[in-house]
């Protein structure tokens, strides 16, 4: 299974939850003015990319609302039709369940050792009610299956964790190696069969 077509990551702009550093998973969040200006980055750098090599792309993004939003400011900066968009629920975020909403410091109120355990077994490790990074990788695995197939240069606009293991697959990296990934929201990833390379994007301020 290896990519014939780039495939470009990108994740959502910086939310509410995001600098308040709680925990989002399924639930949503707007964008900051800050995270709004990371999109408009990201479209223009993006669209300077997608113009070295003109030809057909597909529109990929999480149906999640943050997502959603910063898809539609980059869209604007590709001057993309909306319509374009095609939204996959198997790129939503890890869904964190109970855990949706609150902080690591609050979470550590009931579950000390919560962080140091997801760390130890980002495989195995579950919130309560929520999704195992098993679970996140099946889904994964099957949205790379089809944009391999699709034999299609890709846009994906999704998320931190879930845009982090659907690169790891790619990379060949196990759990532990895809949990520690960066997870940029200034920047994008234009991914190729195992390789990726990082694309920085200037905020106009």
């Amino acid at each position: 299974m290896k990519l014939e077509h780039a495939l470009y990551m990108l994740r959502h702009g910086e939310t509410a939850w995001n600098l308040a550093r709680r925990m989002q998973g399924t639930r949503n969040s707007v964008l900051t003015e800050r995270g709004r200006a990371q999109a408009q980055a990201m479209g223009r750098t993006l669209g300077a990319e997608l113009a070295r090599e003109p030809g057909p792309t597909v529109f990929l993004r999480s149906p999640l609302g943050r997502a959603r939003e910063t898809s539609l400011i980059i869209g604007r900066e590709l001057g993309l039709d909306p319509g374009e968009w095609r939204d996959d629920r198997r790129l939503a975020e890890l869904s964190y369940g109970a855990w949706e909403g609150f902080s690591w410091s609050e979470i550590e109120i009931d579950h000390p050792n919560a962080l140091a355990d997801w760390r130890a077994d980002p495989h195995g490790f579950c919130p309560p009610g929520g999704e195992t990074h098993f679970e996140l990788r099946r889904r994964s695995a099957a949205v790379l299956a089809d944009i391999v197939a699709s034999r299609s240069r890709t846009v994906v606009i999704g998320h931190g964790v879930s845009g982090a293991v659907l690169r790891g697959l790619n990379l060949g990296l196990d759990a532990k190696a895809m949990f520690v990934l960066e997870k940029p929201q200034d920047a994008f990833f234009r991914l190729t069969a195992g390789r990726e390379e990082r694309i920085d994007c200037e905020i106009c301020r």
